[in-house]
């Protein structure tokens, strides 16, 4: 049966008609006074329900307003349990009049269906320039009659009045939302500001981690909080508030895999229940639902876990903006703390070595021994500010001179304290009657007991008598010295035994040679024979000889050949770093 069929008209006199016209025009207005009244879209649609059921007589009904997203919120029942209000519906079918849904079919509205399980029968849109902005749904009449043209005409009036109080409702409400949210920006950007400004007063990182977590805390009012920041590739944990850290669950958290997967976020992210990783089923299993990335120059180096709002209220979307803004504010002063730490402990260092190498070099001799008709001379350039290089020249007694020269294996602090150690060990030794092959024993079990397999010394140690011109030497793997003779020929010194350090009790051998007038001494360390070009060409031991030949002809002294030997070294490098200490020491006797 047709629509029209269904709907009740009663015949009226033309005076009858024009009183219901009038009396309704009074109605319609008397209600847009009451909805423009307002500017909230429940008190509008609570009064049109409540106007329409009164009059009418319907005992259920039920107001849905647009939403944002192009759906339809719930916002005012009657007749219903309350829990139906705030639902979402999505109406698909779009109505410029009213229209009773018994006559739709499941294809025109698929909605149809929950609407009349509901006891709603007719459904009544709200347009605004063509635009759906809501609808009205009302249940049959209590005294079981149909609705008439006429009140179907005064629905469709209503709803067109009741649609621009809506409109200019849900108009007001948007600019009242984005007002709010501006707000919340504003206070956010100041509370950003003002941080920043504490943030930047400090250098300490313990200060700088208890602004972030104290303002997170506060704005976010929540009571559980981890805060990884990374070091040396790896994170660690700097700050832990209302985690048990002796939980195996907490443990479990602390893994750098799993912390690892979570450094992959590049954005703050809900913990959500679908689709979890490993890493972040088990941040979930520890009560935290937000994962906030802190990132610096493309690089994560910082991780905070949140756990819920006190007030229960999941996270929003800017507030998470907010939390990454901040993480990454604080990620600056973080690093710059860290980078001014860095900076003091390099500068604490470089005071530590420059005193080293103030201890080092008075160790070194800084005179040479004064005897009739012999020259001594020694120089030594440390690759870093301490070396590991030694040279000593000393005298035993009044017709002795001891000489000696070593390498310390390895560069830096380290070898410098070994070399400490072996001057210091030398000159007690050779103070006392022991036998030279024993003074090298000695000390190389002294350097074995107090070093590890790794450390090790190439020394050379030498006592000449000037009276009987005797050189008794003893070489303990070092590079062995060359004696020239007034000829131009050679001899090296490699009479002794294994390197200092490497095993203890060792017996060494004694070299004795006889000096004239005229020889050339010289112990260096392999600096000198191993210093390199750009091209990666060595030094080597043949220009050395070459050096030293073309010197003795000139007649030059030990101190001037070593002025030589270093512009040698400088001129060969062009400009090549030095990579190893550079040591000599030579003696010479007048011809």
């Amino acid at each position: 049966m047709r629509e029209r069929n269904k709907l009740e008209q009663q015949p009226q006199s033309p005076q009858a008609t024009l009183d219901y016209k009038s009396v309704e025009l009074r109605s319609l207005f008397e209600l847009s006074q009451i909805l423009n009244s307002s500017l909230d879209v429940s008190h509008v649609l609570n009064n049109c329900l409540l106007t329409l059921m009164g009059r009418m007589l319907i005992s259920r009904g039920m107001a849905l307003a647009v939403d944002d997203d192009g759906g339809y919120v719930v916002k005012v029942v009657k007749g219903f349990s309350a829990k139906l209000k705030d639902q979402k519906i999505f109406l698909e079918y779009q109505f410029e009049h009213p229209v009773l849904l018994t006559s739709l079919s499941a294809e025109q509205c698929p909605n149809r269906d929950y609407f009349l399980s509901k006891g709603l029968s007719l459904a009544v849109p709200m347009l605004r320039t063509n635009r759906l902005v809501g609808a009205l749904c009302l249940g049959d009449k209590m005294n079981g009659q149909k609705f008439t043209k006429k009140e179907l005409e005064f629905l469709n009036s209503l709803s067109n009045i009741a649609a621009a109080a809506i409109e200019n409702a849900l108009m007001f409400n948007k600019i009242e939302r984005m007002n709010r949210q501006l707000d919340k920006k504003v206070q956010e950007l100041n509370t950003l500001f003002d941080i920043g400004k504490e943030l930047n007063s400090t250098l300490e990182l313990a200060k700088i981690i208890n602004i972030l977590q104290f303002t997170i805390m506060g704005e976010m009012a929540v009571n559980k909080l981890l805060l990884f920041l990374k070091r040396n590739e790896e994170f660690y944990l700097a700050a832990n508030r209302g985690v048990n850290s002796s939980s195996q669950l907490f443990q479990s958290m602390m893994e750098q895999p799993i912390l690892g997967e979570l450094a992959q976020q590049q954005s703050p992210c809900y913990v959500q229940a679908d689709n979890l990783t490993a890493a972040l089923a088990l941040i979930r299993k520890g009560g935290f639902q937000v994962i906030v990335p802190m990132r610096i120059q493309q690089e994560t180096k910082g991780i905070l876990l949140l756990g819920p709002k006190m007030s229960t209220i999941p996270y929003a979307d800017d507030e998470l903006d907010f939390l990454s803004s901040l993480g990454n504010r604080a990620m600056i002063s973080i690093e710059n703390a860290r980078l001014f730490e860095e900076a003091l402990e390099k500068e604490r260092l470089e005071e530590e070595i420059a005193i080293a190498r103030d201890i080092q070099q008075r160790l070194l001799p800084s005179s040479f021994p004064q005897l009739d008709h012999l020259e001594i001379y020694g120089f030594n350039i440390p690759s870093r500010q301490v070396g590991g290089d030694y040279f000593d020249c000393f005298l035993l007694d009044d017709d002795r001179v001891a000489l000696a020269i070593g390498d310390v294996s390895g560069k830096g602090i380290g070898a410098a304290l070994l070399m400490s150690n072996l001057h210091a060990g030398l000159h007690i030794l050779t103070d006392s009657d022991m036998s030279m092959d024993r003074v090298i024993s000695r000390l190389n079990n002294l350097i074995y007991e107090n070093t590890n397999i790794d450390k090790f010394i190439t020394f050379f140690y030498a006592e000449y008598n000037v009276r009987t011109r005797i050189l008794a030497y003893i070489n303990a793997g070092h590079n062995p010295p060359y004696i020239f003779h007034r000829d131009g020929s050679c001899e090296l010194l490699e009479k002794g035994g294994l390197l200092l350090g490497m095993m203890g009790n060792r017996i060494y051998e004694t070299g004795y040679v006889t000096l004239a007038p005229g020889d050339f001494l010289i112990t260096y360390t392999d600096g000198v024979t191993e210093a390199k070009n750009k091209g990666g060409d060595m030094y080597e031991e043949l220009r050395l000889e070459n050096l030293v030949r073309e010197c003795m002809k000139k007649d030059v002294s030990v101190e001037d050949f070593a002025n030589i030997l270093i512009n040698e070294l400088r001129i060969f490098a062009k400009g090549v770093p030095q990579a190893d200490d550079i040591t000599m020491l030579a003696l010479k006797l007048e011809s």
